[in-house]
């Protein structure tokens, strides 16, 4: 199958359907195994370690495969030199479309300029926090409106902003996670509160964000008995950490937010300990939305009108924890 943009047409080589999991090898190359009215798409993430990432990932090869599509899904623990290679790759050898799951616009240039090239479209999920001429499509989850949910349940928990002590952890690779995590930075001292340390803690690898987190909220209460009131983290896992260190130095004082309602941080919110919120950001919901944009492109090779689109969040506490479904489950 081949679809063009704008007057030029683009490859369209199918390749094989690859199940991957995040290891040094990744989600395997492109390679032969359809005809021309097989619509084959390159999938990649670099974050196929998260839940989220891997969740997501292998919904969208399950939901292309349905369809009738080949696809090839490419992934490693954010390594975006392994990503841009296996990607080129996969653009040389033909396909019709490409799928960037939770992608670092800033890290990815090479293989956008490989794709812009042969004329192959960028759909993307969770790739930045606004518009990008890379993508002919980005869906994702509105991030200011994360930051004021979580910032405010933080508020309603510690009893007010004014004179706190607040952790904030973050990730910079994430650009969502990074820009939640200033958004939150930036409503906190607004509010009157001060940041623990100074400024953010970065984990530096999501497969260990629970161990980090855990020991960053440890050192810290270590270093200061009496100074923290609360704890902002951008995703749960590492929330989770931080809930854990404060329940093992004995405090019932400090509270924690996170953010996508995954199981485990679903189960300390309704333990009515430090973990106090998190937020359901609808990544099944995305994925429709961007599978629906693929599958008109794949019928008639039309694209989306815009190419940016903010979806609502939900926030997750005490009150409706019960009523939540794991995003993970």
């Amino acid at each position: 199958m081949r679809r063009s943009l704008s007057t030029v047409v683009g490859l369209g080589v199918a390749s094989s359907l690859v199940l991957a999991g995040c290891s040094d090898s990744g989600g395997g190359g492109g390679g032969g195994g359809g005809g021309d009215d097989t619509f084959s798409v390159a999938a990649f993430t670099a974050g196929y370690g998260t839940p989220v990432g891997k969740s997501t990932l292998d919904a969208f090869v399950q939901a292309g495969e349905e369809l009738g599509w080949d696809v090839t899904l490419y992934t490693s623990d954010f390594d975006y030199d392994k990503i841009n290679t296996d990607m080129q790759s996969a653009i040389t050898q033909g396909v019709d479309a490409i799928l960037a799951g939770f992608p670092d616009p800033r890290q990815i240039q090479p293989m956008v300029a490989a794709a812009e090239e042969a004329q192959i479209p960028i759909f993307s999920i969770d790739g930045g926090v606004e518009p990008n001429p890379d993508f002919v499509v980005d869906v994702t989850t509105d991030q200011q409106q994360i930051a004021d949910l979580t910032v405010g349940s933080l508020e309603e928990a510690m009893g007010g902003l004014e004179g706190k002590d607040v952790m904030v952890i973050g990730h910079d690779p994430h650009v969502g996670i990074s820009t939640r995590s200033a958004m939150a930075v930036e409503l906190l001292e607004a509010g009157g509160a001060t940041i623990a340390g100074g400024e953010i803690r970065q984990v530096l690898a999501p497969g260990t964000s629970q161990e980090e987190a855990l020991k960053f909220v440890t050192d810290y209460l270590q270093a200061n008995p009496d100074g923290l009131d609360g704890v902002w983290v951008g995703w749960d896992h590492a929330a989770v950490g931080a809930a854990q260190a404060i329940e093992e130095a004995g405090r019932d004082d400090i509270f924690v937010t996170g953010v996508d309602a995954v199981g485990i941080a679903l189960a300390e919110i309704e333990k009515n300990g430090p973990f106090y919120a998190t937020v359901v950001q609808d990544w099944p919901a995305v994925l429709d939305e961007v599978m629906g944009y693929m599958e008109t492109y794949a019928e008639n090779g039309e694209l989306p009108e815009n190419n940016f689109v903010e979806t609502e969040v939900t926030l997750v506490d005490r009150n409706n924890v019960a009523d939540v479904e794991p995003t993970d489950a």
